[in-house]
């Protein structure tokens, strides 16, 4: 090879080089925005997917006598359950945790028998009004509440009280999240361990607290409880 052909060959592998890597600085940009609401792992919620949720709640609680619509709180609960969601099916699959249909159809009917009489729609009529949580996604919710208590036993067989609990949960998720990575878009606040952070008053989705600050990942009530 002459010493031209030489020169010309290094400068094409320099462009694509160059071209290999803007390209990968705008994957990157993509997937950090793309109408990601948050990123979990290789995963995402999008804006989209809060917007459903958030607008299921409302119809729903149309029906719930003295029920009252809060666009914030509801927002925010909608992404941070996803979000949760999304943590948790990482949780599961990296410890090896099933969870059946039927455990979860169990679970369900155990709470509606033991705390609402029988009567499922009121159990999702409270779900909508206390917890923002709708009807379509009653299943997702039990499901996360037996990952989160399948992990329980697992790491923290001996712990009886709820500190000794949330401690092992706190400090386990701690580890997994930076592990797994999970970001939250700025207009929504950061995301710490298992919770969305503070929000900015005057960004385009308002804040509302994360929770009952209880550290379990859903609201459903829990019939061993």
């Amino acid at each position: 090879m002459t010493r031209e052909a030489r020169t010309v060959s290094s400068t094409r592998l320099r462009r694509t080089a160059v071209v290999v890597a803007l390209a990968a600085l705008a994957l990157t940009g993509c997937s950090n925005q793309a109408g990601a609401a948050s990123i979990v792992g290789d995963q995402s919620v999008t804006d989209a997917q809060v917007a459903d949720v958030a607008n299921e709640v409302q119809t729903q609680l149309v029906s719930v006598k003295g029920a009252t619509f809060d666009e914030k709180a509801v927002t925010v609960a909608s992404l941070t359950s996803q979000t949760r969601h999304l943590i948790l099916q990482a949780v599961a699959a990296k410890e090896g945790i099933t969870v059946t249909q039927g455990q979860i159809d169990a679970f369900i009917k155990n709470i509606v028998d033991n705390q609402f009489s029988g009567k499922r729609q009121d159990l999702l009529d409270n779900l909508a009004s206390q917890s923002n949580i709708p009807a379509s996604r009653i299943d997702e919710a039990a499901g996360d509440q037996l990952v989160y208590d399948a992990l329980l036993a697992k790491i923290a067989p001996a712990a009886t009280t709820d500190a000794e609990k949330s401690k092992a949960f706190t400090d386990y998720m701690g580890a997994f999240v930076d592990q797994l990575g999970v970001q939250v878009s700025p207009r929504f606040g950061t995301w710490n361990v298992f919770s969305l952070g503070p929000v900015p008053d005057d960004l385009s989705v308002k804040p509302a607290g994360p929770g009952d600050g209880s550290g379990r990942p859903v609201t459903l009530p829990n019939p061993a409880s």
